[in-house]
């Protein structure tokens, strides 16, 4: 999806990106989501003020929730996470191994994930361990990419989002969902360099996926297995 050079993109506080498309005659502001890009648009007359328009955006969150919740009519069953369970972890097979102990910690031990502890704290140890192991990563893979594209990043935030696995703020701030821990690590790389390449350029022009490549030169093959297997990211815990 190509865009102008007067269109800009809006992060809505709830993660959800919309493009904000400026055109001549129009005399009030409408929003459309198109089904083919999976992209949200508000069109604006050229002079309206950027402030009203984010008012209305942000105005309409029961929509887009409602658009949304279209999208992911199919819901893939949650698996609840148990001892014996066996996941995806950064590309690789790893098995969650509950040992009985007085002092609660978790170790990656080869294909094994191993959960020391009181049994009732299992799930509770695991997620923190994935959402720390995401936050490291994601933060790692970001630095990394800033410092090589020559941006700064404001902040960086891991948390639950509900269909997305990233979003750029204008103002600098990086926000993950920590579920990108199940797919292999590169993957998990490519989403730090788009959100990065955001930092130059909040669009997806050419110019943009310029600077994506640059980071990432195998991005579309990495993009298209984020397309085709993200719903399944969603299906532990």
């Amino acid at each position: 999806m190509q865009y102008k050079k007067k269109d800009s993109l809006y992060t809505t506080a709830w993660g959800q990106s919309v493009l904000v498309q400026r055109k001549k005659g129009l005399k009030r502001l409408s929003m459309r989501f198109s089904l083919k890009n999976k992209a949200f648009t508000v069109s604006a007359p050229v002079r309206f003020p950027l402030i009203e328009i984010m008012k209305f955006i942000d105005s309409s969150k029961a929509w887009f929730a409602k658009i949304i919740s279209k999208q992911f009519d199919v819901v893939v069953p949650k698996k609840e996470i148990v001892p014996g369970q066996t996941i995806q972890l950064l590309g690789c097979q790893v098995t969650l191994e509950f040992i009985p102990n007085c002092q609660a910690k978790v170790i990656l031990n080869g294909n094994a994930l191993e959960v020391y502890g009181i049994r009732s704290k299992f799930e509770q140890q695991v997620m923190k361990y994935l959402k720390d192991l995401a936050y490291e990563k994601l933060s790692e893979y970001s630095n990394l990419y800033a410092k090589k594209l020559g941006v700064t990043i404001a902040k960086i935030t891991v948390k639950e989002m509900a269909t997305r696995f990233g979003s750029c703020t204008s103002a600098g701030n990086l926000n993950y969902c920590w579920r990108i821990v199940f797919s292999p690590e590169p993957v998990l790389a490519y989403l730090c360099a788009h959100e990065v390449a955001h930092l130059r350029e909040m669009n997806h022009s050419k110019a943009f996926w310029a600077h994506v490549e640059s980071l990432c030169p195998n991005y579309l093959q990495l993009r298209k297995w984020l397309k085709q297997h993200g719903k399944e990211l969603f299906s532990v815990g």
